[in-house]
């Protein structure tokens, strides 16, 4: 089964965001059950100091420890303890303070009968959930860990809640440097009466819940995310299949900022692309379909009339033919040249030259020619060098085709006029004449393959459309700039503009 990017994109965001969720449950509810423990063992610790405190106060006020058995005089001196009570002997009556104790005593401390303290004996047996209902507060609340005080003989002399376990602190009680008794108090974990109990199991459900709605939220942000981000998406992979399929004209939004935006944004461009380059495609099929078409009707017309009688094969029948296939031939030339260019192979060949001697020579060229069509040439070469790196070959072409342009599209009794100048690094050709003049809209379309300002195509106005189109490439491999522009003497300006010698030895 194929799974899309919007589920991919779906599982992962809901995937990371669950796992944030669990894992910060996870984390709360260890911090908080360390935080409440921590909590009450430092309440454990505070308290069991304050207990210490008064026990050692009392002691040094009453000297003894008998003033425990009076409940007034005990809740007096002893506040904390305001709920603890005396263990009796027996099931009732006062407790044996004489009487030996079982249990372990503390570490280090003496013993009457060489045994440890432990917890009395109406405790030891209890089953064990009496045990925890002895562990819950007290009639007045308190809220106190259970403990123990022992006197030197290890006697139990006053005590609250259930024994502590075993393993509780024994901390020793001390008047004047003397050990008076000892403490022994239970640890925080058994103050986790009933209702601490709930609060806590309260937390951990309340964790797990919010946990739980979070994975769910995740999830259904995820599905939100996924259908928003990836909607400009589906959108670009609609258009670019029918983009394949060839329609040409399909766009998307590409409102926004962000990389989607820069995105559709290429993606519309590359469509204009393409259909300029199928349009170009078919212009080009067309033009050149028609620009052959053209000399081999003549050919064919002329090769009927002679088989027909109806001309002779003189002089003047062979020049027409002759002028044809020479028409027929550059056209095939400068095809082949520009296919040449769009791969990289017109072969160039750059000298050091001084290009104002091949620039007059190619003008002195077109001197009959022009003055067959009553067209005035006029040249300004200048005498100074104009050195450059070039093809001399290239350059003669170049030439000859700007000037072929200009005698193609002059009217007759107008002028031509080629100038050659050199200003600091650069070096200027200029080939302007007169009218008729080229509409300003489509002098940037000069240079383009089979670009005829006649629409009509009509061969009596002009050439097949390439002369300029190969110059462009010519002057872009000499590392320079080619422009058309509106001409003082009213009709076409070619300005050509090259580095000398001397600017690229610098």
């Amino acid at each position: 089964m194929r799974i899309g990017i919007t589920s991919k994109l779906f599982v992962a965001i809901s995937a990371a965001c669950i796992l944030v969720a669990v894992t910060m449950g996870v984390a709360v509810r260890w911090s908080f059950e360390q935080g409440f423990l921590g909590y009450l063992q430092r309440q454990s610790q505070s308290h069991s100091l304050r207990l210490q405190q008064e026990l050692e106060a009392a002691w040094a006020t009453h000297r003894s420890w008998d003033f425990v058995k009076d409940p007034v005089a005990a809740a007096a001196a002893i506040p904390e303890a305001i709920d603890a009570g005396v263990p009796p002997p027996g099931p009732s009556g006062p407790p044996d303070m004489n009487a030996p104790h079982d249990g372990p005593p503390p570490d280090g401390a003496p013993s009457g009968n060489g045994a440890e303290p432990g917890p009395p004996p109406g405790d030891a047996g209890a089953p064990p959930d009496m045990r925890d209902d002895l562990r819950s507060p007290g009639p007045q609340g308190s809220r106190h860990p259970p403990f123990r005080v022992y006197d030197t003989d290890m006697h139990n002399v006053l005590q609250k809640g259930p024994p502590p376990p075993p393993d509780a602190p024994r901390l020793p009680l001390t008047v004047d440097g003397k050990v008076i008794g000892w403490l022994v108090v239970a640890g925080p974990e058994v103050m986790f009466h009933s209702a601490d109990r709930q609060f806590q199991a309260q937390q951990v459900r309340t964790t797990w819940l919010i946990a739980g709605f979070a994975a769910l939220l995740a999830a259904g942000v995820a599905v939100v995310l996924a259908r928003l981000l990836l909607a400009p998406v589906r959108r670009l992979v609609l258009a670019t299949h029918r983009l394949a399929s060839g329609d040409y004209s399909i766009r998307v939004p590409d409102a926004g900022s962000d990389e989607l935006h820069d995105l559709a944004a290429d993606f519309n461009r590359l469509a204009i692309s393409l259909g300029n380059a199928e349009r170009s495609r078919r212009n080009l099929i067309a033009d050149i379909s028609h620009e052959l078409r053209t000399p081999l009707a003549v050919l064919r017309g002329e090769l009927e009339a002679i088989e027909d009688g109806v001309r002779k094969p003189d002089r003047a029948t062979l020049a027409s033919l002759q002028a044809e296939v020479a028409l027929l031939s550059q056209l095939i030339d400068d095809l082949y040249e520009l296919s040449l260019a769009d791969i990289g192979e017109l072969s160039f060949e750059k000298v050091r030259l001084d290009v104002a001697p091949i620039v007059e020579a190619a003008a002195e060229s077109f001197r009959d020619r022009l003055a067959d069509k009553k067209i005035a040439l006029e040249t300004d070469i200048g005498a100074a060098s104009v050195i450059m790196l070039g093809d001399p070959y290239r350059l003669t072409q170049l030439m000859k085709n700007l000037l072929e342009n200009a005698l193609r599209y002059t009217d007759s009794g107008g002028k031509v006029r080629v100038a050659v100048a050199k200003h600091e690094h650069e070096i200027q050709i200029d080939v302007q004449d007169t009218h008729p003049a080229v509409p300003e809209p489509l002098l940037p379309h000069l240079f383009d393959r089979l670009f005829r300002v006649d629409a009509s195509r009509s061969r009596q106005s002009g050439g097949a459309g390439l002369g300029l189109a190969l110059c462009k490439h010519i002057v872009g491999q000499h590392g320079g700039t080619i422009d058309a522009l509106r001409s003082p003497l009213g009709g076409l300006w070619i300005a050509v503009r090259f580095a000398t010698l001397e600017a690229k030895d610098d």
